[in-house]
């Protein structure tokens, strides 16, 4: 009987122990650095989009760019890094100092003469942009942000029909920084934005002023933006 007693508890002792084993989960793996879910995790949230538009100063120009924008961090708080160029940005001081010129070579040669002036500019700035509104539809935003612009003056002069730009200087004309070479100044970027999520794609439409500090001028860009991005 005693025996009996003994092989009784043995048995109910290793029925409990395989119970707990068999319910007892798995310890959870920690992916291996650099396996494919921790690598996607390093861009989750992350846009990158590229686009143009029209840029508008005293002169309409065109405008390609691209930019990377981040997933909401908190109180629907982005930022976005954006870079681009612009055909030209012709602000006032620049073009009354080319019209200066041409007036000036009328004057003393007796002939018609007439100045164009095209500035090309490219541009980085980095932005905080806040979603004001959500709809299952579309988010506008409003965005802030500071950079660099490079402005790169192309002067041309004629004088009775003919391109003297390359010889201006015969007729006692030098050319300063707002009209010839390439000058690094400081810019401010607002402006406010549209953008219409289908999946992983974003279609995105912006109007964004950007005034850019060169030359002891400040030339203001109004610029229409449109792009398309892929949310990863």
């Amino acid at each position: 009987m005693n025996r009996f007693a003994t092989a009784a508890v043995a048995a109910a002792a290793l029925l409990a122990s395989h119970s707990v084993f068999a319910q007892t989960p798995a310890p959870a793996q920690t992916p291996a650095s650099g396996s494919p879910a921790e690598s996607k995790s390093m861009m989750d949230g992350i846009t990158i989009s590229v686009g143009g538009g029209v840029t508008f100063t005293k002169k309409t120009g065109g405008l390609v760019y691209g930019e990377v924008v981040t997933k909401e961090y908190w109180k629907k708080t982005s930022f976005s890094l954006e870079g681009g160029w612009m055909s030209t940005v012709v602000g006032t001081t620049r073009q009354d100092s080319a019209q200066a010129i041409a007036t000036y070579l009328a004057q003393t040669q007796g002939q018609t003469a007439s100045a164009t002036l095209k500035v090309p500019a490219g541009y980085g700035a980095v932005n905080v942009r806040y979603t004001v509104m959500t709809t299952p539809r579309y988010n506008v935003y409003v965005l802030a942000g500071g950079g660099l612009g490079v402005t790169s003056p192309k002067s041309t002069f004629t004088l009775g029909g003919t391109d003297v730009s390359g010889s201006v200087s015969q007729y006692g004309v030098t050319l300063g920084k707002d009209l010839s070479g390439s000058t690094v100044g400081g810019l401010a970027n607002v402006g406010v934005g549209i953008l219409m999520p289908h999946k992983k794609w974003v279609g995105e439409a912006s109007y964004r002023f950007t005034p850019i500090f060169t030359n002891g001028e400040t030339t203001p860009v109004n610029r229409l933006n449109f792009s398309i991005g892929y949310k990863f």
